[in-house]
């Protein structure tokens, strides 16, 4: 292998080149070409592109399904380049391109208009980069349009008027970055170190971000399920349940990003418990139950292990504790000294109980569709959960939650990917069809014409039980309209 091919194949320099041509765009969107900051920003990439390309002619970055590539390598994001890489992921879907090519002998002169375009070049309907590129004489920058089947899922408009069911790119991101996070922590062992800590920090204000710029696009990728990765991705889910919630509480940034901690560390005491146990395909023996009722005390001792006493960590500490302790007390662990469970502590335990309810797991002989999660909590509330939040939180994600597999007037299978649009009845949802020929559109339960909805959910359907129930529980219709009426 040449010396240049190794250089090109380098996974750092591949982070360089993205974070640096990241850096440069954002820069260009603030500053004019004569400006120092931004042709420093110029040069920097310049040099790099220089490196990339002086063996073989050219190179290639490209975005596709939310991630990049160099040269068709993918450059895995990490949570400090996580900010970066959502601006060129965003830059890429904004101007409908799957790949930029840049060739050998690129200007400065001329990398300076490319990016210039980029930054604050308008997009419209039949105007493509490539037409705005040559117009400015930039030869040596190729636009490439995303591929057809990517186009579906594309859109020139900005992320605010995205369509219905559609998920942002940088939400993407800082799930999977979220999620990548939860598997390290699986896999590490003892207490949390300083810059774990710092790491935690930066993903779960990364959440709280994207979800108070659109909650229903984090609230559809917690119907991401993967039974190998079980705790990671529920750790992240429980994180998103939790901080959605709160927001419909009303709480302030700080108090969620507070939440959102609290919830992406609650289960950190099964980092100490016997993994065969926890991946146990058949009921636990009471030894192994006990252990297992260990995790909650585990995490306290985990989570204040080397980690300043301050008020953010010790209300996380708080909450791994009290999280199997139900609203009235009973639960896991015993204890004589409290006399209830925190805010916190309740919300988390709602949205622990209804992620751990909608994955499928070996050991149960029934899997609960998202509907019967919520009819389970709303059965228990008073007792197992508080009542208002359970009342709010089935509000929240509607009678038909994200992840509910339905079937619709006409006989069209979909998952809700959406719960209702704010104002339009809760058993209306947004649907992404996945049967027939209108495969991966979007229907909108809530859109009616004159002659009332044209779609309506028939049947709710229960793919890891291959059976079908009911299309949802009438306490659940019932419980939630005197929900509305009290209001």
């Amino acid at each position: 292998m040449s010396d240049g091919s190794s250089l090109l194949e380098s996974r750092e320099l591949s982070r360089q080149l993205v974070l640096t041509l990241a850096s440069a765009v954002r820069t260009a969107s603030y500053y004019d070409v004569g400006n120092v900051i931004m042709r420093q920003a110029a040069s920097a990439l310049a040099e790099l592109l220089d490196r990339c390309s002086r063996y073989t002619g050219s190179v290639s970055v490209a975005v596709h399904s939310h991630t990049v590539f160099v040269e068709r390598a993918r450059v895995p994001a990490s949570v400090s380049t996580y900010e970066r890489f959502s601006v060129l992921v965003e830059l890429f879907e904004r101007w409908n391109v799957g790949e930029l090519t840049f060739y050998s002998g690129l200007r400065e002169e001329e990398l300076l208009k490319a990016l210039m375009i980029l930054a604050r070049g308008v997009t419209s309907a039949g105007t493509a980069l490539s037409d705005l590129l040559e117009a400015e004489g930039v030869e040596r920058i190729v636009a490439k349009e995303a591929e057809p089947e990517d186009k579906k899922r594309r859109t020139r408009r900005r992320p605010l008027d995205r369509g219905p069911g559609s998920i942002p790119a940088p939400s993407v991101l800082a799930y999977s970055v979220a999620a990548q996070l939860g598997v390290d922590l699986a896999s590490a062992a003892g207490p949390l170190e300083a810059g774990v800590a710092r790491r935690v920090r930066h993903v779960t204000q990364a959440l709280v971000d994207e979800i108070l710029h659109d909650p229903g696009a984090m609230l559809a990728l917690t119907t991401v399920k993967d039974f190998d990765r079980y705790l990671a991705l529920h750790s992240v889910n429980v994180a998103v349940l939790s901080t959605v919630l709160g927001q419909r509480l009303g709480l302030d940034k700080t108090q969620l990003g507070e939440l959102c901690l609290a919830g992406f560390l609650h289960d950190a005491g099964k980092l100490g418990v016997d993994p065969d146990v926890l991946q146990k395909p058949e009921a636990l023996d009471p030894q192994e139950w006990e252990e297992v009722r260990r995790h909650p005390i585990l995490a306290a001792y985990t989570l204040l292990s080397k980690q300043p006493l301050v008020g953010s960590n010790m209300r996380a500490v708080v909450v791994a504790f009290e999280h199997h302790l139900n609203y009235d007390l009973s639960g896991y662990p015993e204890t004589e000294l409290k006399r209830s469970v925190t805010l916190f502590g309740n919300i988390v335990a709602i949205a622990d109980r209804f992620d751990a309810l909608t994955t499928a797991r070996v050991y149960r002989k029934v899997n609960f569709t998202p509907p019967e999660a919520i009819v389970y909590l709303l059965e228990r509330a008073g007792t197992e959960f508080e009542p208002r939040l359970v009342c709010l939180f089935a509000q929240v994600l509607g009678v038909y939650p994200p992840g509910t597999v339905v079937v619709l007037t006409g006989g069209e299978v979909g998952i809700v990917c959406r719960p209702p649009a704010p104002g339009a009845p809760l058993d209306r949802p947004r649907v992404r069809v996945v049967t027939g020929p209108e495969a991966g559109s979007i229907r909108d339960l809530g859109e009616r014409t004159a002659e009332g909805y044209p779609f309506s959910v028939v049947t709710v359907l229960n793919p890891s039980n291959r059976g079908q129930i009911p299309a949802v529980d009438p306490r659940l219709l019932e419980t939630l309209a005197a929900q509305d009426s009290a209001a």
